[in-house]
């Protein structure tokens, strides 16, 4: 059973979108993770897990505090989100070929909400597969329920019994941007599986809301007000963080230009290596 929704959260004390939207079933397992500092602003009906103050200003705080959170949660199974998302359904129709609704996809009820956490907590029973999500809502459906192997971003059901026993020898927290890929690669080149789910999506809400427009986000922190960059993923920090990443992943990581733009592209198969010790 997943036990725990760990919400890592930033100067929001009152935008919280994803508690907000989860049913109240899930709100009791909620711990948001906050910096002690804003620890009088919350007065959220949930558990409270503060940072330790030595991560807080460091340059790779936010990769920290995920190591900080993995490490908390220890064998237990778990998620961990951002704090801006909204959870929507997918037509079954592009796996089924039978419509079940009538859209191509939607926000979810409470109840699919709590479909969904049930679905993942059996995907996470199945061997191997450590790390389980649900899809980008603007990425194009693939014709099959879920992808194995893959990388998932923005929320993640983890079986901690898997990564608790590989945690302490990867590396997690080199890097200030791209620390979610650096993730993804480390936890499947340690035998840690993925399944990214079809059916159900998310919706980063942060790209669309006047009032957490205002929230600075991470990257943007690396920059001055006035200096921001018109396409983060195109600078130079990015890219520095990505060829970090190629540095340890060769096989599993391209990156070119193209028309003038540099590119990459994440081959997540072959970072996987099976290990039966963590199963």
């Amino acid at each position: 059973m997943i036990e725990k929704i760990y919400i890592p959260t930033v100067r929001r004390a009152n935008n919280q979108v994803t508690y907000e939207n989860l049913p109240k079933e899930l709100q009791s397992k909620v711990i948001m993770v906050i910096d002690p500092a804003e620890k009088d602003f919350y007065n959220y009906d949930c558990q409270y897990l503060e940072v330790p103050e030595s991560i807080i200003g460091t340059w790779t705080q936010l990769a920290q505090t995920r190591d900080f959170i993995y490490k908390h949660a220890g064998n237990t199974r778990y998620v961990v989100t951002d704090d801006d998302l909204i959870i929507r359904k997918r037509n079954a129709k592009y796996w089924t070929g039978i419509s079940n609704m009538e859209r191509s996809k939607r926000n979810a009820t409470p109840e699919e909400i709590l479909e969904m956490f049930a679905i993942f907590d059996e995907w996470l029973n199945e061997s191997g597969i450590g790390i389980v999500g649900p899809a980008n809502s603007d990425a194009p459906p693939p014709s099959t329920e879920y992808s194995d192997t893959k990388g998932i971003f923005g929320f993640q059901a983890i079986d901690g019994n898997m990564l608790s026993q590989v945690i302490d020898k990867m590396d997690i927290t080199s890097i200030r941007v791209a620390e979610d890929v650096l993730f993804m690669f480390e936890c499947l080149s340690n035998g840690i599986n993925t399944r990214l789910s079809t059916e159900w999506m998310i919706n980063n809400k942060s790209l669309s809301m006047p009032e957490l427009k205002k929230t600075r986000t991470v990257w943007q922190e690396m920059y001055s007000p006035d200096n921001q960059p018109q396409d983060h993923f195109q600078t130079d920090n990015h890219y520095n963080a990505l060829e970090y990443i190629q540095s340890k992943f060769p096989h599993a990581i391209k990156i070119y230009e193209k028309d003038g733009r540099r590119k990459n592209t994440k081959y997540w198969k072959r970072a996987y290596k099976e290990n039966k010790n963590i199963w």
